[in-house]
């Protein structure tokens, strides 16, 4: 074998250890199934989507849908809890929480339709600017919180606890505790509105998440794995520690582009 054949070789053995390195890495997943009911479904796309089951692992990049009548609460490695209400389209843009490493703390979703609640963990609370929602009216950030959104048209918003803003092309509001807020589109601010405001499927959708007896959990740092699989993931989070390092912030910011560009804008 010659010297150039030689390095081919050992090139592509390399780029397959590291795609294997990091492949074991993203099978930690993101969030698990804690409890569901009725037609729960998930996938890369809602075309590729499988049914779900109660204690499944569900990575970054997944879409999870809920049928006419179904539910599914998640609880993220970080102990966030996401509660999807019936009829309910939700992406994991992008999660990544490891106990020693809140540098690369990342949690990015995007509400494509339907409603949900979020109970904030770990990484709500240490890095609270690493959060972010995505609806077509507006990016939801959060300050350690629980809070519930319902996409209608327009979109409302409902603060049980903590802080939340809701920021478009007009800026930024801040709602408090015990608030409740409208989301009309994409280029006019959001606004504060009182309960008689709501729409009856609006405050059905409330009074049905508010009502899930949701708390977030302490987190236990990575999710452990037996055997080779477990150390791989704790390989790849080794040496890419310093690449996430470097990249983090841009590609957060193409991951919010991205978000944003998936749904739709509403007039």
């Amino acid at each position: 074998m010659s010297t150039t054949q030689r390095w081919s070789f050992l090139s592509v053995i390399l780029a397959l250890g590291i795609a294997g390195l990091f492949s074991a890495a993203s099978a930690l997943g993101a969030a698990v199934v804690q409890e569901s009911k009725g037609d729960v479904r998930a996938g890369a796309t809602p075309a590729e989507s499988k049914p779900l089951a109660p204690n499944q692992r569900v990575p970054s990049g997944t879409v999870v849908t809920t049928a006419p009548g179904s539910r599914v609460v998640l609880r993220f490695d970080d102990g966030q809890i996401v509660a999807l209400h019936e009829n309910t389209q939700f992406r994991i843009e992008d999660f990544r929480y490891r106990l020693q490493e809140p540098e690369a703390d990342r949690a990015m979703f995007v509400l494509l339709r339907g409603a949900l609640r979020v109970v904030t963990g770990t990484l709500g609370k240490r890095s609270p600017d690493t959060f972010s929602l995505v609806a077509p009216q507006a990016t939801i950030g959060i300050r350690g919180t629980d809070f519930m959104v319902v996409l209608v048209n327009p979109a409302y918003l409902s603060v049980l606890k903590g802080t939340v803003t809701a920021t478009n092309a007009a800026g930024t509001v801040t709602f408090e505790e015990r608030t409740l807020g409208s989301l009309a589109n994409s280029t006019t601010l959001a606004v504060p509105v009182p309960e008689s405001a709501l729409p009856r499927a609006v405050a059905s959708s409330f009074a049905n998440l508010g009502a899930l007896p949701l708390k977030a959990g302490s987190s236990g740092g990575e999710t452990r794995q037996p055997g080779a699989a477990a150390s791989k993931a704790k390989g790849a989070s080794v040496s890419g520690r310093e690449t996430s390092g470097t990249a983090r912030d841009l590609k957060g910011e193409a991951a919010r582009q991205r978000a944003q560009d998936r749904i739709p804008s509403k007039p």
